[in-house]
């Protein structure tokens, strides 16, 4: 690990450019251009609110529906997008795998790194949200960057086990979508935590995206640190999913070439 660690710094160069021509990729002859990042949650966000605070009255405590929505509707675009494009990766690239030697993690990484720059954007319509709703930031904020790198740990273990998998059963581009739309409605992402039964709320929140989303809502509206209850089991999976899927990345890896 250590080593493959070290090789993948090395390419961050080719890391870097792939995430760029992927993200040129994607907003080339475009229009709106970058705009596109804020597009889809910011119209999920008007519909859901529309739906969910005018005619199902869903409660989210003293915060406007609006940006309780915002929250969780980029948190899971970024973890959907990721997976959805770093999943099909290698297989897209099956011409630079036979013909270049080069970590071959590099090519789903830059999937999500490219998505990452949409999530960027994304909190940064956020923190205009927040000035316009009149919403302070508070000292909670500090913990920002532990739930982020949890996020993204959770995300790049789920890419390289998606990426690998897909390579040796294309199945795992069928059943993606449908796993996507499922896991979505088990996450807290629409409506709050506080909705699931006590009973089986610590269970619910062993979803990394369930304890992410709520994470991210509780420094950013509650203005209050995450409960270290909700946090410490996220980040052992998020790094367990990581390390794993690494491993397994990296043992599968040299059949790539055999079976594309």
């Amino acid at each position: 690990m250590i080593e493959h660690a070290r090789r993948l710094v090395r390419y961050r160069g080719l890391l870097w450019n792939l995430a760029l021509s992927e993200l040129k990729a994607k907003h080339r002859q475009t229009a709106l251009g970058m705009v596109w990042a804020l597009l889809q949650p910011v119209s999920l966000m008007v519909v859901y609110t529309i739906v969910f605070s005018l005619f199902v009255n869903v409660p989210v405590g003293d915060s406007p529906y609006a940006l309780f929505a915002y929250v969780g509707l980029v948190t899971w675009l970024f973890f959907s997008t990721s997976v959805s494009a770093g999943t099909a990766s290698v297989v897209a690239q099956m011409n630079l795998i036979t013909k270049a030697n080069f970590p071959r993690e590099v090519i789903p990484l830059s999937k999500l790194i490219a998505s990452g720059f949409d999530f960027l954007i994304g909190w940064g319509c956020f923190m205009i949200l927040l000035a316009w709703y009149g919403t302070p930031l508070t000292s909670a904020w500090c913990v920002f960057p532990w739930i982020l790198t949890v996020q993204v740990l959770f995300i790049a273990g789920i890419v390289l086990w998606g990426a690998a998998l897909y390579v040796l059963k294309r199945d795992v581009g069928s059943l993606l979508p449908l796993v996507l739309q499922v896991w979505m409605y088990l996450s807290p992402v629409i409506y709050p935590a506080d909705l699931i039964p006590s009973a089986y709320r610590a269970f619910y929140l062993l979803n990394p995206m369930a304890a992410v989303i709520e994470a991210y809502r509780s420094v950013t509206l509650g203005g209050a640190i995450p409960p270290l209850a909700v946090m410490a089991p996220a980040t052992v999976i998020a790094l367990t999913v990581f390390v794993s899927g690494y491993v397994y990345f990296k043992h599968t890896e040299v059949r790539f070439a055999d079976i594309m």
